[in-house]
């Protein structure tokens, strides 16, 4: 038995501690008596080499006093004043603190003297909380943190890497540094994951690990730079009670958090919640660790470009007992974001050093021990391998502890270990590490002497294709069942060969199947490397065999309700599916999508897979509880299937149709997975390449007359319950954006349309800082103040002079200049960093400047006023650069610029749309007239805002008219096809590149900022039937006809299975409260709102005389169907029918039998037939 491997290194750190503050506690004699106390208790670290038998009796209270003694001394330093805090404790609590210790200490020395293991209590610097609410887990949940349990990572042997993990210890308990991240980073194979683990356990031992992350090439959950904030911020919320309540309150005020980008995720999930004055107490309670792992495997050089300037650059602002140790190799990108960085603590392992070969001696000799010890019929010496034969193994590792690992696992899987070790033994020493690992790979490989058989050599590939380019690792059944859906599928299971490979793999029957290290995946791939072609495994080749297998897979199983469920209000719980189901619908798509060039037969297969299980995926994604994942992954299929040589039309129809279904309908599927087919296909445009493909699934609902013809333009509304959208503002990689509605400022989700903050009020108008998470906002009180989108905090004193009310701001595209522009017919600029003024020119204007705008390049930037003149100014001198331009016979509203700064787009108040040439007005003198611009006619009121698509071949324009229309810039014409419209004038519009495509943003006054899709040429919504909303809705008592009123005075009769009018208009003189269709057949009934009764020839529509006993609501008839909030119930049987998609408010219902009609707010009327009727058209 062995004492624990950290007790020299725990006296080390302690020691350090202690001395930094020996000279104050030199002066208190409580603390005195407690360290004297400590020391004697201690001094076994001296003498336990003396005493070798008692250590397997006193391991563990060696272990407590360990541990006790690294806390107690952490109180010391936090008492004397030289801690993280800086400043003295409280001294009621410390002396409670010193009474706790001084009893521990005295209870654990009692332990060691007489042998007898005692329960103690560990003494904790840090204060814990026992109680965790059952509602703060619940939210913590919310963040969708990526499980991390892997409690077979290795660790460092007792009495390895002493100095490693002795100055990682020592850096992190000192709090006079200033560096809170420590990176540790060296070649693969040298160790990190394994010296990155044990800290994690004796740390987790300490109770001071706050997160664990550590990632994964081969799973996909463990390499997605996304994830890595909030699931640090779930491990550090469930450690602390106090962090997790505010974290908790993080994600209550912002659900959508976990969809925000990295950058306020960092800040919102840890950096708010740890600088809030109740958790100050951190300072005080020693470090906490956080440890991040194998940070290159977390995705692509692109991918992980946020996490590292997050990692890099906000890290800084966490307290200092935030003690973060990040692990990997010595990429490039990870090496440019962290080097130079002064807050981060650069720690290269030497892989040359004497110390990393005595390690590696040490590790060997225990190893092989264990080997002779385990072969006892095997006529091993004692001394077995001996010396010299070890420092012979620690010669060919170069340093590497992976190739130790490898070298064990080979001499260990062999039927001999003498022979295997005589096999390590014959080859050469390698002049480098790289050279080390192919080396050893090479023999392990070819002891198993069957590569001269075809078929093993063919298994291998197949078998290592796949666990190399799966992106989670899978089990071998799996394996073995994605090889079943091949088109040559293999006949012998996967672990008949892989149990010849034991020393390369990882895995069991159970288990999933793992190479040994990511080392030996880097030499298989690379043909230069591994030299041979039964080893070397094309990557294409095998994600192109693995889209073709989870393809198969899935069409093999895939149906209707496969899970036999039943529609509830409830939803459902994630469905436990088999494995090779789960991961190929989860996994197909990004298979298919590493395929470039010619790929005709994976396209066809796709094809075929789609036209006949797209909404039975849908489904299953549905169950996994993946729904709104469909949309990403099929945005990325329709793009590789627009680039791929071999261009599938219908695969490119079916799949643009595909993405806007699950954008349509991504709320109703996540509700429930039958939804799909019961409400997403039956209200899908009729006209669509999807609804004609899967209409004839029965049973299914039937909207009469189609729910709409085409895809409806309009993506997203993003409603406030009231007040005019004044201004409009995306940030610069279009994730976010703010609004100003009612004198407020909002952040919103651009993808998700969640409320990620609110800023200031009493604002104008507001922007975003290009490049930052700051905005500006004018406020009414004629001041500017800066502020950060991620806090809604305001930064600074407000910007302000004598300029009367603000009514235009532009910022520079580098976001250091900031403009305004207001009543005083003046434009200042300001400098946003310095908040001074750079020039305050005299009046630019003879009356209010309402717009401005810089040129994309910075240089120049527009004024429009309220005088109709438009003027181009330089932006080093402040001086007019061209200009005045005139033409408008109205104040100029809105400036926009093309992109590349040629022509500059104006609004007014006189309906028109200009375009300028900006170079034509540069070259004028005064005495020349300028240019008059090209005018763009169709509005029928003020143009309030213009904008300029990012390839600068489109303008928009958004009126007061409710409409935007589109420009196009190179015909000078009006795409009428493509207007955009809102219930009120439309104050604002912007475009937005998302996904790769383009977008329109409006705001109006409705309060409401609607996001568009630019191609798009369908209705927004239902046909209007009633020209106001229907207030009423009645069948006859055959079912056969449906008769409506509405406040547009009208009432109308129905057939309701063609949903065309069969009578009517039949007019009043107000609004109609209610009709009905009495059993007699023959009349129409109708009331208005004043109580007046109206009778009509329900054959002919001529007026005839009315009773009071003709008032509708004698003669209604209730039916079986009902609706209920947004579901529609049966309530014969309770049975769930379905639930309506987001359309217009629903005003008015009645049913018949099986048939459903919804009357709505803007005077469209919905008839749904449910299946048990007869099949309609």
């Amino acid at each position: 038995m062995q004492i624990h491997p950290f007790v020299n290194l725990a006296w080390q750190v302690v020691s350090s501690v202690y001395t930094i503050a020996r000279g104050q506690l030199d002066r208190d004699k409580r603390i005195g008596d407690l360290t004297n106390m400590m020391e004697d208790v201690y001094t076994f670290v001296d003498d336990v080499k003396s005493f070798p038998s008692r250590l397997a009796s006193q391991e563990e209270t060696i272990k407590k006093i360990m541990f006790q003694t690294i806390e107690c001394m952490l109180f010391i330093q936090e008492y004397s004043g030289h801690g993280f805090c800086g400043r003295a404790l409280n001294q009621q609590w410390a002396d409670e603190q010193i009474a706790r210790f001084t009893q521990s200490f005295t209870m654990l020395k009692t332990s060691l003297n007489t042998g007898v293991v005692v329960q103690i209590a560990f003494i904790a610097h840090r204060i814990y909380e026992d109680v965790q609410s059952i509602v703060q887990t619940q939210n913590l949940a919310k963040l969708h943190p990526v499980d991390m349990d892997d409690p077979s990572r290795p660790v460092c042997l007792p009495q390895t890497r002493s100095d490693l993990l002795s100055s990682v210890f020592s850096w992190a308990m000192n709090p006079s540094s200033n560096q809170n991240v420590l990176w540790l980073h060296g070649p693969a194979g040298s160790g990190k994951s394994t010296v990155a683990t044990t800290i994690a356990n004796v740390t987790r031992d300490l109770g001071r690990l706050g997160a664990f992350v550590f990632f994964s090439r081969r799973m996909a959950a463990r390499n997605d730079p996304a994830a890595v904030v909030r699931t640090l911020a779930f491990q550090l919320g469930e450690f602390d009670q106090r962090l997790g309540a505010a974290i908790s309150t993080v994600i209550k005020s912002t659900p959508s958090i976990r969809q925000s980008p990295l950058r306020q995720q960092f800040h919102k999930l840890l950096v708010q919640p740890l600088t809030e004055s109740e958790l100050a107490v951190w300072t005080q309670e020693g470090p906490v660790f956080v440890i991040i792992d194998a940070l290159d495997e977390c995705g692509h050089v692109g991918d992980r470009e946020d996490l590292l300037n997050v990692l890099a650059l906000e890290s800084m602002k966490l307290p200092p007992t935030f003690r973060i140790v990040v692990t990997s190799r010595t990429e490039l990108d990870i090496e440019e974001a962290l080097e130079a960085r002064k807050n981060i603590c650069s720690t290269p392992i030497d892989i040359n050093s004497p110390a990393n070969d005595k390690d590696i001696h040490l590790y060997l000799c225990d190893r092989l021990q264990n080997i002779r010890s385990k072969n006892k019929y095997l006529p091993l010496p004692q001394e077995w391998p001996g010396h010299h034969a070890i420092d012979a193994l620690v010669a060919r590792a170069r340093g590497l502890f992976i190739w130790a690992f490898t070298a064990c696992r080979y001499v260990e899987n062999g039927q001999n270990p003498g022979d295997r070790l005589a096999d390590l033994l014959r080859t050469d020493v390698c002049s480098n590490a790289e050279s080390a690992l192919d080396l050893i790979y090479s023999t392990a490989l070819e002891s198993t002497r069957r590569w001269e058989d075809p078929a093993f050599s063919a298994d291998f590939r197949d078998i290592l294709g796949v666990v190399i380019a799966a992106r989670n690792p899978l089990t071998a059944s799996t394996i073995d069942r994605l090889n079943e859906a091949a088109s040559v599928p293999r006949t012998q299971p996967s672990l008949h060969t892989i149990q010849h490979l034991g020393c390369v793999f990882r895995g069991t029957t159970s288990e999933p199947i793992r190479v040994i290290h990511p080392s030996f995946e880097d030499f298989l791939t690379d043909r230069a490397r591994c030299k041979k072609d039964e080893w070397f495994i094309d990557v294409y080749l095998s994600h192109r065999r693995l889209a073709h297998q989870c393809i198969g897979s899935l069409r093999a199983i895939l149906k209707r309700n496969m899970c036999n469920l039943t529609l509830t209000k409830t939803g459902v719980d994630v469905q436990i599916l088999p494995e090779d189901i789960t991961y190929s619908c989860i996994f197909w798509i990004e298979h298919v999508c590493e395929l470039k060039g010619r790929e005709e037969l994976i396209s066809i297969a796709v094809y075929d897979f789609l036209e006949k299980h797209l909404l039975h995926w849908i489904e299953t994604m549905s169950l996994l509880k993946k729904a709104r994942h469909t949309i990403k992954l099929l945005m990325r299929l329709e793009d590789w299937s627009k680039v791929s040589q071999s261009r599938h039309q219908k695969l490119c129809d079916l799949l643009a149709d595909a993405v806007r279904f699950c954008q349509a309908f991504a709320a109703v599927i996540e509700r429930h997975p039958l939804l799909v087919y019961s409400s997403a296909l039956p209200f899908s445009p009729t006209n669509s390449v999807l609804y004609q493909l899967f209409k004839d699934e029965l049973p299914i609902p039937v909207v009469a007359g189609g729910f709409r013809d085409e895809w409806s333009p309009l993506l997203m509304d993003i409603p406030r319950s009231d007040g005019k959208v004044t201004s409009l503002s995306l940030s610069s990689d279009g994730s976010q954006l703010i609004s100003t509605v009612a004198r407020e400022c909002y952040v919103w989700d651009v993808i998700s349309g969640e409320l990620l903050a609110e800023g200031p009020k009493g604002v104008a108008m507001t922007l975003f800082v290009p490049g930052g998470q700051l905005a500006a906002s004018c406020l009414f009180s004629g001041s500017i103040i800066l502020w950060d989108t991620f806090s809604g905090k305001m930064i600074g004193q407000p910007l302000k002079r004598d300029q009367g009310a603000i009514y235009a701001l532009a910022l520079s595209p580098d976001g250091t200049r900031l403009i305004s522009g207001g009543q005083d017919c003046t434009i200042i600029m300001w400098n946003v960093q310095t908040a001074s003024v750079i020039l305050d020119p005299p009046a630019t204007h003879t009356k209010s400047v309402l717009c401005l705008a810089f040129s994309p390049d910075g240089l120049r930037y527009a004024s429009g006023s309220r005088d109709g003149t438009i003027r181009l100014w330089d932006t080093a001198s402040g001086g007019m650069a061209s200009g005045p331009f005139r033409g408008h016979s109205g104040g100029v509203y809105s400036v926009a610029f093309t992109p590349d700064c040629t022509k500059i787009v104006s609004g007014s108040d006189d309906k028109q749309v200009c375009v300028w040439d900006t170079q034509a007005g540069s070259s004028l003198n005064q005495s020349q007239k300028a240019p008059m611009p090209i005018k763009l006619r169709g509005h029928h009121s003020t143009v309030f805002s213009v904008a300029v698509s990012p390839d600068g071949r489109l303008i928009a324009s958004a009126s007061k008219d409710t409409t935007v229309r589109l420009w196009s810039l190179e015909s000078r014409e009006e795409l009428s096809h493509l207007v955009r419209q809102h219930r009120m004038p439309v104050r604002c519009v912007t475009f937005l590149q998302q996904y790769g495509r383009l977008r329109l943003v409006t705001g109006g006054n409705d309060a409401t900022v609607r996001i568009w899709d630019i191609e798009s040429v369908g209705s927004m919504g239902v046909a209007r039937k009633h020209k106001g909303l229907v207030s009423h809705l009645a069948f006859s008592k055959d079912g056969r006809r449906i008769v409506s009123g509405s406040l547009d005075r009208t009432v109308r009769v129905w057939d309701p299975i063609t949903s065309q009018c069969l009578l009517g208009p039949l007019k009043l003189e107000q609004p109609v409260r209610s009709v009905a269709l009495p059993a007699d057949n023959v009349r129409i009934l109708a009331a208005d709102r004043e109580g007046a009764v109206f009778a009509w020839d329900a054959t002919t529509g001529e007026h005839l005389i009315a009773t009071p006993a003709d008032d509708p609501r004698y003669h209604s008839i209730v039916g079986p169907l009902s609706l209920e909030r947004k579901w529609i119930v049966d309530s014969r049987t309770g049975t769930i029918l379905t639930m309506i998609p987001t359309m217009s408010p629903v005003s008015a219902q009645a049913s018949s039998d099986n048939c459903m009609v919804l009357g709505l707010v803007n005077g469209g009327i919905v008839i749904v037939h449910f299946p048990s009727t007869p099949r309609l058209v």
